[in-house]
């Protein structure tokens, strides 16, 4: 999955690079600017993170589309097929009709049930997107505590 690359601002110790302790406008400027940034980076990883998700959900519901529709052919082939020759080996119809009808809805049914499986285990929630909100808590509520020691 290929996940954009987020630039963090450096975290210092408060203070601007020149060396001056920065004013309280100052530390919320900063702090604002920081959170508008970082929620941009959060929202691009969420539409990335949820486009490869909903990709690979679509991918395995055609999977279970495709298993339904040779299920589908495969029986009303074998219909008559079977009706036609196995009828006249068996001198009835309907045994060989059943026969050949069950082996094909049974792989149909194979396929079906082997895309949904993994359709059940694929989450469309965004797993990064939540890990790197939890970082960034962190990281505020750390940043919050050194602009408040700077206050003190």
């Amino acid at each position: 999955m290929n996940e954009p690359q987020i630039a963090r601002t450096p975290v210092t110790d408060g203070r601007p690079l020149g060396g001056a302790d920065p004013s309280l406008g100052d530390l919320f400027r900063q702090l604002a600017e920081d959170s508008a940034t970082l929620i941009r980076q959060e929202v691009a990883l969420a539409k990335t993170e949820m486009k490869d998700n909903v990709q690979h959900a679509a991918k395995n519901a055609s999977m279970v589309a495709v298993g339904g529709v040779v299920a589908a052919i495969g029986a009303l082939v074998l219909v008559a097929f079977l009706v036609m020759i196995v009828g006249k080996a068996l001198g009835a119809p309907w045994a060989g009709a059943l026969v050949v009808g069950l082996l094909f809805v049974i792989a149909g049914a194979v396929l079906a049930k082997r895309a949904l499986g993994h359709l059940k285990h694929d989450s469309l929630a965004p797993e990064n997107t939540i890990q790197s909100l939890k970082e960034d808590k962190q990281w505020v509520q750390t940043e919050m505590q050194q602009a408040r020691r700077e206050l003190a």
